[in-house]
Order: C-alpha cells, then sequence, then structure tokens
C-alpha cells in the first residue's frame, strides 16, 4: 500500500498540474498592461475566489453518492438544461483554450528555431491532431514527480531574472485597462473540473481533501505572483504576449532555450490533456462515434487559428472571460443546492457562504458582459 502521505501529494499534484499550464506564460503580459500592483492585487484575489470554487465542487462532491464529471454534478443540481449550458461552456472553452496553444507554440518554436510562426503552429498543430485521432491516455503515473520538477525549473526561472529585475517596472498604473487581466488570471487559475481526480485519488481517506485543495490552490498563487513580478519587473511595458519569449531576449541564449523549452511542453501537455477531454465528452456523453468526437475536436481549434486570430492572451481572457466564470456560476449555484438536497454526509463542511457565493456570482457575471461586449 501506499503512504498515505504519498496519496495526499499525489493529490496535490493532480490538481496543481491542472491550474498551472499555458495560463503562466501571458499572465504576465496581461498584467502589465495595468502595471503589476493592481495585477498583483488581482491575482491574489481571484486565486482565492478559485480556491473557494475548487472548495465548493469539492464539498458538492461529498454530498453526492452518484459519481460524475463536473457537468453531472451541475445537472444533478440544477436540472439537464444547467448540464447541457455547463456541457456547452466547457466545449467552447475547451476550444478556444487549444486555439490558444497552437498560437503559442507557434511563436515558442519561431523564438528557438526561428522560421516562419504559421508554419510551425500547423506543424505542431498536426502532430498532436495525430495523437489525439490514435487515442494516447495520458496517464500521469508519475504527476507527483513532474509538478515537483516544474516547480523547480520555474523557481530556476524565477532565480535568474531577479537580480536583472528594474524595480521602475513596477509602480505604474493604467486605469483604462483594469479589467483587462480579469480573463487571463481566470484561465490562469482554472481547474476546478479536476477536483474529482482529487476524490478519487483520496477515496477512503476524506479528510484529506480539504487541506489538499488549501495546498494545491495557494501554490500556484504564489507561483503566479513571483513569476509575473520578476517577468513584469524585468520587461515591464515590453513584456511579451508569451513571457518565455521576452525572457530569452532580455536574458540571452540559455534562456532563450531553457524557458522557451519548457512553455512548449507545458502548452503541448495542456492541448492533449484538454484534447482528450473533449473528445471522451463527446463520444461518452453525446454517444458520438469516436472519429466524428475526434474530429469535434481538433477540427474547430484549426478553423478559429485559420481565420487569423493570432493574439495569444486575448484568447486566454476570451476563454476565462466566458467558459471559466459561467463555470464558477454554476458551481456556486450548484452548492447552494446540494446545501439542502444531499444524498450522502460529506466529510467536510464549509459555511454557508451566501454572501461570498453571491459576491463571485455578481463579479462573474459582470466578467461574462464586460467579454461579450468587447467581443462584439
Amino acid at each position: 500500500m501506499k503512504n498515505k502521505k504519498l496519496f495526499f501529494w499525489e493529490a496535490v499534484a493532480t490538481l496543481i498540474g491542472t491550474i498551472v499550464g499555458a495560463g503562466i506564460l501571458g499572465l504576465p503580459y496581461a498584467v502589465a498592461q495595468v502595471g503589476f500592483v493592481w495585477g498583483g492585487f488581482l491575482i491574489i484575489i481571484l486565486g482565492f475566489v478559485a480556491m473557494t470554487l475548487n472548495l465548493l465542487f469539492a464539498e458538492i462532491i461529498l454530498r453526492t453518492r452518484s459519481r460524475h464529471q463536473l457537468s453531472g454534478y451541475v445537472g444533478q443540481y440544477l436540472g439537464k438544461y444547467a448540464y447541457l449550458i455547463m456541457a456547452i461552456a466547457n466545449i467552447l472553452g475547451s476550444y478556444v483554450a487549444m486555439s490558444t496553444y497552437i498560437i503559442g507554440e507557434g511563436k515558442v518554436l519561431q523564438a528557438l528555431l526561428g522560421g516562419s510562426e504559421k508554419f510551425y503552429s500547423l506543424l505542431y498543430f498536426a502532430v498532436v491532431a495525430f495523437i489525439l485521432f490514435i487515442g494516447l491516455k495520458l496517464i500521469k503515473v508519475f504527476e507527483l514527480f513532474l509538478v515537483f520538477a516544474f516547480l523547480i525549473v520555474i523557481a530556476v526561472v524565477i532565480g535568474l531574472s531577479s537580480p536583472h529585475l528594474i524595480l521602475e517596472n513596477l509602480p505604474y498604473f493604467e486605469p483604462s485597462q483594469m479589467i483587462l487581466p480579469f480573463g487571463v488570471i481566470l484561465f490562469a487559475f482554472s481547474g476546478v473540473s479536476s477536483v474529482v481526480h482529487v476524490r478519487e485519488i483520496l477515496r477512503g481517506r476524506e479528510e484529506k481533501i480539504k487541506p489538499a485543495i488549501i495546498t494545491a490552490s495557494v501554490i500556484p498563487i504564489l507561483l503566479y505572483f513571483f513569476f509575473t513580478l520578476v517577468v513584469v519587473g524585468l520587461l515591464g511595458r515590453g513584456t511579451t504576449e508569451v513571457a518565455t519569449i521576452g525572457l530569452g531576449e532580455k536574458l540571452g541564449s540559455f534562456m532563450i532555450l531553457f524557458g522557451n523549452l519548457f512553455a512548449f511542453f507545458v502548452m503541448g501537455t495542456s492541448f492533449l490533456a484538454v484534447g482528450l477531454s473533449v473528445k471522451e465528452l463527446f463520444r461518452l456523453d453525446f454517444k458520438i462515434s469516436a472519429n466524428w468526437a475526434w474530429l469535434l475536436t481538433v477540427g474547430v481549434p484549426l478553423l478559429i487559428f485559420l481565420s487569423g486570430v493570432k493574439n495569444f492572451v486575448w484568447l486566454m481572457g476570451l476563454s476565462g472571460g466566458l467558459s471559466v466564470t459561467l463555470t464558477g456560476i454554476m458551481v456556486v449555484l450548484s452548492y447552494f443546492k446540494a446545501k439542502k438536497e444531499f444524498t450522502r454526509e460529506p466529510e467536510f463542511v464549509l459555511p454557508k457562504l451566501k454572501i461570498w457565493g453571491w459576491f463571485i456570482i455578481t463579479i462573474f457575471s459582470l466578467g461574462i458582459l464586460y467579454t461579450l461586449v468587447n467581443l462584439f
């Protein structure tokens, strides 16, 4: 039998591995548009909002005897229309995220190898689309060790960049851009669906779920805050859309190779993880054949890319401002319902959180409205 502590850290690593992805690469650019003081404040506040949603969803799972994915839990407590809305939101959000990775990989490979950004994006897409067609399962046997290594890599990047930090790059403030980082930060913190896997890892040790979620939610807050601090402190208003590209240009060949290889693998694994999830949703929930499920999964992100959309960070903001916010609203409403109607006694009980819950709903609703107004 595995050591109980190992189970705990595997659960922590699973959630961190879902949360920390390509969002970390676009976060500094979004914050640089408004200034680090306000942007850093938003990272902390929205990070704790994300932690709240993770904990709310965990209690929903523990109050439910049957097993589901995120959409299924929402459907159980809010009805079939809510389930459908949730499923569509997840699919659309995944499409935008996958398009973001296609664009980002082209930028990273161009920084590493030179040549055509569009060519590299299409080459990358062809490879990952083929892997998805084969049906490769990303079994995270070494998730704990991979996340530990990932944290070491980020610590090295922060350590190498810190001595070059320019304090004058931090205190400026652009009031007209106050809301701009909102969607990107939410995109970077999105990972609530992975709480299902945390529960499965800790099945039989449910008392560890709450501390595991808190630990796995706080680490990305600290990671994002300090990574953004050193990148914006180093590059200021000249922060690039993909943070590691700007770091490489500023710090030289070692950072170009080290930082952009990190970015390449972060986005590569993120595309496959999201793509596999969407493909399985089409195949299992919508009963679509495997080939059509694959085509629907990869075809739409390719069309978005070919349409000419090139703004890496804008797409992150779109996904965060629509899909992540809608998911958050559904989780809060499901939590309110699960407090009254449940099929098992949970191992931990959060306060009713009425005021905080409605605050999240209000802020996320305004975020959706802001995103739609800017989109159209």
